[in-house]
């Protein structure tokens, strides 16, 4: 039977007959980074994320890692590497400090990200070190084990104004090495790596949004990248 159809319809293929198929639009960008700032929002927004990625059929690029932000030369170009892989359009999310894929021959991709208020930030981590979230009841039991019962109930109030090694060093700096990159002056707090996070929030951030102002910043992804974001708003009202 094979053989006969053969003989009937020749050697001809799908491609001889319609051509190559069309080679699929890519809408623009279609390379986006968020590396998201731990504890401005963004388990908020990942979760927005994993919605809007099946309704509108973008590639969600996750990681498991957590609390690795600063990467050796080599884990930055493996890294890159493996992003610059996925299949476009793609939104890779991770906690870490900016990756600057031109330095390794990738293509830059846009960059958005949130931040907050940096005192509201450390209220917001002193608490979640302590009692976690609501992913579960036991879950401060699991991210701090060894966190003593005295520690952990600790006031914040009592802390702070008697200058507990957590509260005296509160890491407001803890934000612009997001920014910054990945160079080692980025860690030091100073002029530099302000400046140069200044210089890479202009250059290759299409929003930086603000968590106090996110039904704003929602809004505005949903105009910049109606391809990735396109309903979010009424999304995230939903109850």
């Amino acid at each position: 039977l094979f053989i006969s159809i053969l003989l009937f319809v020749g050697n001809s293929t799908y491609l001889d007959d319609h051509g190559p198929p069309p080679q699929k639009v890519l809408p623009f960008p279609s390379q986006v980074v968020y590396n998201r700032v731990g504890k401005c929002g963004s388990r908020t927004v990942v979760l927005l994320l994993r919605i809007l990625s099946e309704k509108h059929g973008f590639n969600l690029v996750t990681s498991d890692i957590h609390n690795k932000t600063r990467l050796t030369k080599n884990e930055q170009m493996e890294l890159i590497k493996n992003i610059s892989t996925a299949e476009q359009p793609y939104l890779f999310t991770r906690h870490v400090h900016f990756l600057n894929f031109s330095r390794f021959g990738g293509d830059q991709p846009v960059y958005i990200n949130i931040i907050r208020d940096p005192v509201n930030r450390f209220l917001s981590n002193y608490f979640f070190r302590r009692f976690g979230d609501w992913r579960g009841e036991q879950n401060h039991m699991i991210r701090t084990p060894s966190m003593r019962q005295e520690e952990r109930y600790l006031d914040i109030n009592v802390c702070i104004l008697e200058n507990y090694p957590e509260c005296s060093n509160p890491r407001l700096f803890y934000i612009i090495p997001y920014f910054c990159g990945q160079h080692p002056r980025c860690r030091e707090p100073g002029e530099w790596a302000l400046e140069r996070a200044k210089l890479n929030v202009n250059e290759n951030f299409l929003l930086v949004g603000i968590l106090e102002e996110l039904e704003d910043v929602l809004l505005l992804l949903e105009r910049f990248l109606p391809h990735y974001f396109k309903d979010v708003l009424s999304i995230y009202k939903n109850p």
